[in-house]
């Protein structure tokens, strides 16, 4: 069941695929996330003409999904709890481009991570569907 759902997952944009792992799964312990529940399970499916398969949009349960945009604030400081040495390559560098807001410095065993000024509020882009699986657990 866990892998047809996330199957389905692949299928979805990051920040959909983000928003529904922190639901599942909950926030990192170093993250603060304001969440939303969502109910209504069993709800009816969507149709062939709105969907991509029958039973698109049908929820056999309720859950929780944060009500906002991983923000680059909460994903450096998720970084710096978890990615002293980025082992599993949770960083990209474009993160600290000019569509970024994170940039990273010091070096391996020792990287340190910070917000773009201005852009601490923004969403958090460059985020990898891995590195998002590890944000959420």
């Amino acid at each position: 069941m866990l892998m047809r759902k996330l199957a389905r997952l692949l299928l979805l944009s990051h920040w959909t695929v983000l928003w529904i792992l922190l639901a599942w799964a909950g926030s990192s312990p170093a993250v603060t996330i304001d969440w939303v529940a969502v109910g209504n399970p069993n709800n009816a499916p969507d149709t062939l003409t709105n969907c991509y398969e029958a039973s698109c949009g049908s929820v056999d349960h309720s859950y929780s999904i944060s009500k906002y945009e991983v923000t680059n604030a909460q994903y450096a400081e998720f970084l710096n709890a978890k990615a002293a040495a980025d082992s599993l390559g949770l960083y990209a560098t474009s993160m600290a481009g000019s569509y970024g807001g994170i940039t990273r410095s010091g070096s391996q065993g020792s990287y340190a991570y910070s917000v773009i000024a201005g852009r601490g509020s923004k969403p958090v882009n460059f985020v990898s569907f891995y590195s998002s699986l590890r944000f959420a657990n």
